[in-house]
């Protein structure tokens, strides 16, 4: 998957040599952890959100972004109060508080990488993410999408949504999942801040398959993804020339600039308190191919940059929040296209 045109050294100047000391000093730490068994989905404790009993008829199948770091404990474990609290709050922010009572929610925990390792993992572009520690949470993330399908689905059409680790582990469900489809009620998977895919890559992953990168405002059983920088962004290992990226203001795929006017509204969220705020018109945004990247005209040492984390001027934990009534609107948008093409769908009560 990340084997792509991002050149080697790409990856040796974005990997501190402290860092990958810590990583190989607390690389036996994986096993203290019990990773053998698979979670049972069955069980409501192991998901963030679980609607199957509430009406709507399409859902959103989500994939928290990492929200864990500990030396100590390479993977997410929700059996701790405070993770679970905090995924929980998360999860709740980045699909209720951005579409309301749109869709049904499903947002399952999947065993992470916590954020040093998952750096590290998706850094090394050379190994894909099924061949690294990464492969926990992907693993769980096709057991929970399978157990969804089989038990609570009912026949409605749905998203895939994800951020950073989780559009990773879905990307993967994706490749894996080979049978998914529009006409199996797949309508688009939104894979925003998924690191460093050229078009190359994605044509080998998904070779024969009808899956394609999005093109548009209204395509269907597409992947959309975007990674979103200032123009003046550092190094950022997020994206490179050929990298996917769509504009979620006017939905092109080219250099077309969108100003703040066609920004429906960023939403915000505040980690301390759990509430979210929306702004109107927020930014403008423009693709720049050369880099693969979102250009969004906001400084560079802005309070959303991330340039303790991912660079100078890299906005990568803002992704979704700056175009969070974008992408409410295009989803119910590829809903209705979807609907147009395939009739309603079954809505049929399916809990266990």
């Amino acid at each position: 998957m990340f084997r792509t045109t991002c050149s080697a050294d790409s990856f040796r100047r974005h990997v501190p040599v402290l860092a990958l000391l810590l990583l190989l000093a607390f690389a036996g730490m994986l096993g203290a952890q019990d990773v053998s068994g698979a979670v049972d989905y069955s069980q409501p404790d192991n998901w963030a959100i679980r609607d199957s009993g509430q009406t709507g008829d399409w859902d959103i199948f989500y994939i928290c972004p990492t929200l864990t770091s500990s030396l100590k404990t390479p993977l997410m474990d929700w059996a701790d109060p405070k993770t679970e609290k905090k995924v929980r709050a998360f999860a709740e922010a980045q699909t209720r508080g951005i579409f309301q009572s749109d869709a049904r929610i499903f947002a399952p925990f999947v065993r992470q990488l916590e954020y040093t390792r998952c750096d590290m993992a998706l850094k090394d572009n050379r190994i894909p993410p099924e061949q690294t520690e990464l492969k926990h949470g992907i693993r769980d993330t096709l057991d929970a999408f399978d157990w969804y399908l089989r038990n609570v689905n009912g026949g409605r059409p749905f998203i895939l949504l994800g951020h950073s680790q989780g559009a990773v582990d879905l990307y993967c469900l994706l490749k894996n999942r080979r049978d998914v489809s529009p006409e199996k009620g797949f309508v688009a998977a939104y894979l925003i801040g998924l690191p460093r895919v050229t078009e190359t890559a994605f044509a080998r992953d998904f070779s024969g398959r009808a899956v394609k990168p999005a093109k548009g405002a209204e395509d269907l059983g597409v992947v959309v993804v975007w990674n979103t920088q200032a123009p003046g962004a550092k190094n950022p290992f997020f994206t490179c020339p050929g990298t996917l990226c769509i504009n979620p203001l006017n939905w092109r795929t080219d250099s077309e600039p969108a100003g703040p006017e066609a920004n429906l509204g960023a939403v915000f969220y505040d980690y301390r308190t759990g509430k979210t705020e929306r702004t109107a018109h927020f930014c403008g945004a423009v693709i720049d191919p050369a880099k693969g990247a979102l250009i969004v005209d906001l400084p560079v040492r802005s309070r959303f940059d991330a340039k303790g984390f991912m660079g100078v001027g890299v906005f990568h934990m803002n992704d979704i929040w700056f175009f969070a009534e974008n992408l409410r609107a295009n989803a119910n948008l590829r809903i209705r296209a979807w609907r147009q093409t395939h009739g309603k769908g079954q809505t049929e009560k399916t809990e266990p």
